[in-house]
């Protein structure tokens, strides 16, 4: 089934406690080296929401909400609209035609963001039967990926910015239940450079159940579905904070995208319902002479522990919540 509007926006709960509806999107903007990563969830049936956020400025300040109080709301009677969902103050509404328009207004963080392009049709994980384990898993009733542009203004700490950036969204709803994941190995790269190409991709672990991979790579409208996935992380010495990344594609025709990124920030958010950690990398790449930008997310946990490690434990990964100094990874 190919997209439509109304994947866009709020659906129809089931009665699993479990059932659960969310938009997530990360952005880059490298001529104002500003970016971030923002996520609005809903778990309908339990009354309750969750929000991660992390937008930061090169030089200058980044803000982490991903763990604590403020990060658990419980939802209101007007929460759930036709076209829009509420957590908090974070919104994410459907404005048709495959825009979206997020807002939130935090203490320390505002901000106000459309995403207006898109660089290829919204689709699902993998039209050839890759994501079926996982979607009946994780994500039931429907998931979408896409790539584009977003544009809007972000205030960090005392300062405001006026953005026009790279853009990757997704979007799930259905049973979701993170305690099924093991977290020991997971990655997930996706990312744009633009309508030359675009691509999404993870590689997770359920307990007692098989690796999965799925995804796939845009180019000029065209799309084909990955068969495999590896992503060879170079770490710092913490063994945590990962400064690049080699992500192999293969391709179901058998070609392989090789891409290399640069970690530029990133945060941690633990994920206690799976005894684990996950950590989120806004990265740049370069594809045909022109910059790109992916989202690492990982979590390397081999000996399957349950320590979340805290802002000591790391060099430049964003641990503690609020606002802190930007870093810088590489000279």
């Amino acid at each position: 089934m190919g997209y439509d509007v109304s994947w866009d926006k709020p659906h129809i709960p089931s009665e699993d406690r479990h059932w659960q509806e969310s938009d997530c999107y990360w952005f880059y903007d490298r001529k104002n080296g500003i970016g971030g990563f923002h996520r609005i969830g809903q778990k309908p049936n339990l009354r309750t929401g969750q929000v991660t956020l992390f937008v930061f400025k090169e030089g200058g300040e980044r803000y982490i909400l991903s763990s604590g109080e403020k990060a658990e709301h419980e939802l209101g009677p007007n929460d759930r609209q036709a076209a829009k969902q509420v957590v908090g103050s974070h919104t994410a509404e459907a404005l048709g035609d495959g825009r979206m328009r997020f807002t939130w207004g935090e203490e320390e963080c505002e901000g106000d963001l459309e995403f207006y392009e898109s660089f290829h049709e919204p689709r699902n994980w993998s039209k050839t039967g890759h994501s079926d384990d996982f979607m009946s898993s994780i994500n039931s009733d429907g998931h979408l990926e896409c790539s584009g542009r977003i544009r809007g203004t972000v205030k960090i700490g005392m300062n405001s910015y006026n953005i026009d950036g790279l853009c990757h969204r997704d979007r799930s709803w259905g049973f979701r239940d993170n305690s099924r994941a093991s977290l020991h190995r997971y990655r997930m790269f996706s990312g744009t450079v633009g309508p030359e190409l675009s691509f999404a991709s993870f590689l997770l672990d359920l307990k007692d159940g098989p690796k999965m991979v799925a995804g796939f790579v845009a180019r000029h409208g065209e799309d084909l579905d990955v068969r495999d996935l590896r992503v060879i992380t170079r770490f710092d010495s913490d063994g945590l904070t990962p400064l690049g990344a080699t992500g192999i594609l293969t391709l179901e025709t058998g070609e392989e995208v090789r891409i290399e990124a640069c970690s530029v920030q990133g945060f941690m958010t633990p994920v206690p319902e799976a005894g684990a950690a996950s950590q989120d990398h806004i990265s740049t790449f370069m594809y045909n002479g022109k910059t790109g930008f992916l989202d690492l997310e990982l979590s390397t946990n081999p000996g399957r522990g349950t320590y979340i490690p805290t802002q000591e434990d790391v060099t430049f990964l964003a641990v503690d919540q609020g606002l802190s100094a930007s870093v810088r990874y590489t000279d």
